[in-house]
């Protein structure tokens, strides 16, 4: 679901015909038939850790804990298409520029970054070559690799959200697959050690992923992916919800008339009875065409539901939610990209609409995720590429009137 030329969490989990045909679509300019509200963003500049005809710098994931205290975590890689060349690229703002905090020494990608205090803070992602789990710990003065534990029976595993509590509280999940099945990886920090959480309940499938976490409270979390439900359009929604004591399924929103393979990849909450999460969904038009297009659904303490975004004008296989962020009930921000370009939307407490960004990168650009950072501050990250497809940059947005 991003135009990124590395297959990331989102973009991996599209179903195989949809892949296909975005990677087609990526450089389709398409628009949204409601009004564009004016352009609050602007681009800040970020470093760029590696140069060359085939470099990337990429920011998938973002987190604040004051306006002068954010993190943005991602991959740098000298390589190109081949993912093996990747290494982690975290970044930070003091409130006044941004600067690398730390480049890994492994083939590896940092996925999702949450922070609790400015002496807390988790970055997490996956080793490409071996197959195994990453997790970085902030403790106020440097990042420190800390051993993130494979389920016993996993051939492979990864790590795809994260959400900080307390220097003894964080939680990850992700999905992890052994000789028969992918199940979902649920894992927690108490202080002192990452461990998995055992019995994670599932939905009777065969994938069981889980793509992002979200807590209102310790005894009030929420993580959502999909399962494969079968059929011609298998993808469905998973929510899982944490109650203090145990995780425990939760009802699918229910879809819209024509729309399958709902693919939650987001998710935020402002409280126990406003919790949002987000994503892409496929749509079949009256002509049997099939297009992408953002998914949005809230969860009203009682049950979850799809709330409408803005119809494309011109259909494309890769137009979808990748980052969501409530700053309130009636202030809600979604982020991601419509082949190949990034796109901001906003919630008013009534509706989505389509927001105005600032001109970006002529070969395209990706919006990958998006953070409060203060009571009228926003960030918004990705990455750009300004000259060719070959090469990308990071890409920062601010705004202080979110």
């Amino acid at each position: 679901m991003s135009s990124r030329r590395f297959v990331d969490r989102r973009k991996s989990l599209l179903p195989a015909s949809t892949a296909i045909i975005a990677t087609a679509l990526l450089m389709v300019p398409s628009a949204a038939h409601a009004a564009t509200a004016g352009n609050i963003w602007t681009v800040v500049k970020s470093p760029n850790v590696t140069t060359g005809t085939f470099a990337s710098n990429d920011l998938e994931s973002v987190a604040a804990v004051s306006d002068t205290d954010v993190w943005a975590v991602g991959f740098e890689s000298k390589t190109g298409f081949d993912p093996t060349g990747a290494f982690p690229l975290i970044e930070h703002w003091n409130g006044t520029a941004w600067s690398v905090s730390l480049t890994g020494t492994q083939n590896a990608m940092l996925t999702s970054v949450s922070a609790d205090a400015a002496n807390d803070a988790w970055a997490v992602g996956n080793v490409v070559n071996s197959r195994t789990l990453l997790a970085e710990h902030w403790n106020g003065s440097a990042w420190q690799a800390v051993p993130m534990p494979m389920p016993t029976d996993a051939i492979s595993a990864r790590i795809e959200g994260v959400t900080a509590l307390s220097a003894n509280n964080a939680w990850a999940v992700g999905t992890f697959s052994n000789n028969d099945l992918n199940l979902p990886l649920i894992e927690h920090w108490d202080g002192t050690r990452w461990s998995v959480t055992p019995n994670v309940p599932r939905q009777v499938s065969v994938s069981n992923d889980l793509h992002a976490i979200t807590a209102v409270s310790a005894g009030d979390i929420w993580a959502v992916g999909e399962f494969d439900q079968g059929g011609t359009s298998p993808e469905s929604q998973l929510l899982m919800h944490w109650n203090g004591t145990s995780w425990s399924l939760a009802k699918p929103a229910v879809l819209n008339a024509g729309q399958s393979n709902a693919l939650p990849v987001a998710a935020t909450a402002v409280s126990s009875n406003d919790v949002w999460a987000a994503g892409g969904v496929r749509v079949t038009g009256p002509d049997g065409s099939t297009s992408q297009q953002p998914f949005a659904m809230h969860w009203n303490g009682t049950r979850w539901a799809q709330v409408a975004t803005p119809a494309p004008a011109t259909i494309s296989a890769a137009f979808a939610f990748s980052g969501i962020a409530a700053v309130s009930q009636n202030d809600v921000w979604g982020v991601g990209t419509n082949a190949g370009r990034a796109f901001i939307e906003h919630w008013d407490g009534s509706s989505w609409s389509t927001a105005g960004i600032p001109t970006l990168g002529a070969s395209g650009n990706s919006l990958s995720a998006i953070v409060r950072s203060g009571t009228n501050s926003m960030w918004a990250v990705g990455e750009n590429n300004p000259t060719t497809g070959l090469i990308t940059k990071t890409l920062t947005l601010h705004t202080t009137n979110g």
